[in-house]
């Protein structure tokens, strides 16, 4: 039984050779030619033979041809469909290749070197055929990978840059070489396709890949750094950091913004007033650098110093939460050491600060509907709420909490 099984699907394989070397195929004909080829590839015995995936290449790569012919006559297509083709031609042909290499064996059964290559000598059938098909198909895997990605298949996408990628890196035939320009672009666009895919860790591998061998562009560094900084990798982001600074300067404050936080995370103010200093000089109205200058100058004086750049941060953007907050800050400390220092008392007291307090209100409020989730300002808030009298806003904010 077992060997009738494999003698009708070998028969089955000359009927789908016949059938796919007529002349009419279409789409749906290299569909039912595959569909009849699809139990050779699990048989036993045909699955072990490299005829069987070299017919299955040949079908999908075909296919593939057929639905651009359809795409150049103005036919509508699916682009999925068609991409997935290619992807399962590439796949059969390594299985086809591998299965058709056979070392040529001396009579004690050991390999015979080529005299001039020092290599094993193999014998093959199939493989000139693939290989040509292959690189005839080369530059489709990396068109293929935009139009899979286009249609937010991102693992397909990802796929066929890899098999782009994988190819190029043959060096049995100098035709599958590409520019390393061109195959460091790709492997950019591999990294994005594994950061839509959510496999954040290897769009980093990819968009150091990409960098290192040749395809240093800023959206190299900002994409992973945006990985990075989504698995919470901090000493990553800083190195990666650097390495923009040096190459970008302060064009992109972003860079310079990272380093200077992780020297305040540090306590090393003058490493960081230093960065900023250079970094304002190129950039004189950038509110985020405005407001990180305050922060230095406050940790090295205090805040009354600080106060200029916190005002002037919010005077370029008045939606930037922690300027806002610091501005609020100022007002809302300057009423607390009021309230410490002065030998006032009750109503005295309270005419005298209440005003700063509500001077510090409108920023507070405003950064607190901007940030909600920055736990001194909220703080801030219900103290200001509670001394004022103002007993629905301080019922609303505990609510929220």
């Amino acid at each position: 039984m077992l060997a009738f099984g494999a003698a009708a699907q070998r028969a089955n394989i000359a009927e789908v050779k016949k059938a796919i070397s007529g002349l009419t195929m279409t789409v749906d004909s290299y569909n039912k030619a595959f569909k009849k080829l699809e139990p050779a590839l699990a048989n036993d015995e045909t699955r072990n033979r490299a005829e069987t995936w070299a017919l299955a290449n040949r079908i999908k790569i075909e296919l593939y041809d057929k639905y651009m012919d359809n795409r150049r006559v103005g036919k509508k297509i699916d682009a999925k469909l068609m991409g997935h083709a290619l992807l399962d031609g590439y796949d059969y042909s390594l299985i086809a290749l591998k299965l058709d290499t056979v070392y040529i064996l001396d009579n004690k059964g050991e390999k015979i070197l080529d005299k001039k290559s020092k290599r094993p000598r193999v014998r093959t059938k199939y493989s000139k055929d693939i290989a040509n098909r292959m690189l005839d198909h080369h530059d489709d895997f990396r068109l293929v990978g935009s139009e899979l990605y286009n249609v937010k298949d991102w693992n397909g996408a990802y796929q066929a840059w890899e098999a782009y990628c994988q190819l190029a890196a043959r060096t049995d035939d100098p035709r599958w070489n590409k520019p390393d320009s061109l195959v460091s672009e790709v492997r950019y666009y591999q990294g994005i396709a594994a950061w839509q895919k959510a496999d954040t860790l290897e769009a980093v591998r990819l968009f150091e890949v990409a960098r290192n061998s040749g395809y240093d562009h800023k959206e190299a560094f900002d994409y992973a750094l945006v990985c990075l900084n989504e698995m919470g990798m901090e000493q990553e982001v800083v190195k990666l950091a650097w390495e923009a600074f040096i190459k970008y300067g302060t064009s992109d404050p972003q860079y310079i913004r990272i380093l200077i936080n992780s020297y305040l995370s540090r306590e090393d103010f003058t490493g960081a007033n230093d960065l900023l200093d250079d970094a304002m000089e190129a950039n004189p109205n950038d509110d985020e650098l405005l407001n990180l200058k305050g922060l230095v100058v406050e940790s090295k004086e205090d805040i009354y110093e600080a106060f200029p750049y916190y005002q002037r941060c919010i005077e370029l953007n008045d939606s930037n939460a922690l300027g806002l907050f610091n501005v609020g800050r100022y007002f809302y400390n300057k009423a607390q050491e009021t309230r410490q220092n002065s030998r006032l008392y009750g109503k005295k007291l309270a005419d005298l600060v209440n005003p700063m307090y509500r001077e510090a209100l409108p920023f507070l409020e405003k950064s607190y509907a901007i940030n909600p989730n920055n736990p001194d300002l909220v703080n801030a808030l219900r103290d200001i709420y509670y001394k004022l009298g103002e007993a629905d806003k301080l019922q609303a904010i505990e609510s929220a909490q």
